[in-house]
């Protein structure tokens, strides 16, 4: 079990965020990630420069629809991923699959599907803290 501090979203936030940090690859790409945990979230989502930055192409992901909510207008390809990290036991070449958004404007997170599904999460907020862990 690994323990984070809630840390604010962007530099210009006093608003405190469950910000998990993951490294994913796709082949032989990877980069660190700093994704918010949200239970709200139906599904884990990517923005665009992210997965071509690890060598995901645009038109060979399948189509998934469009994404809800506020991102509604935003449509988004399927892109499974590798996820690992060394502070959470267990969290080594994680399969993760994510709405990878046709643009920048959405944040990484992770959501129900599948990262939810992989990964159990308790929120300690009154005590800024959340931990993670893999069953």
């Amino acid at each position: 079990m690994a323990s984070f501090q809630f840390t604010p979203r962007s530099t210009h936030s006093d608003n405190l965020m469950a910000m998990l940090p993951l490294q994913i690859s796709n082949g032989a790409r990877s980069a660190d990630v700093l994704g918010m945990i949200d239970s709200a979230s139906t599904i884990n989502v990517l923005p665009y420069s992210l997965g071509a930055a690890l060598g995901a192409i645009w038109e060979e992901q399948q189509v998934i629809g469009n994404l809800t909510g506020a991102l509604s207008r935003v449509t988004a390809r399927g892109l499974v991923v590798q996820a690992n990290s060394s502070a959470i036991a267990g969290a080594q070449d994680v399969a993760l699959l994510f709405a990878w958004a046709s643009t920048d404007e959405v944040p990484v997170l992770f959501g129900q599907l599948n990262f939810l599904m992989e990964f159990n999460v308790c929120f300690y907020r009154s005590q800024n803290y959340f931990e993670v862990w893999r069953s």
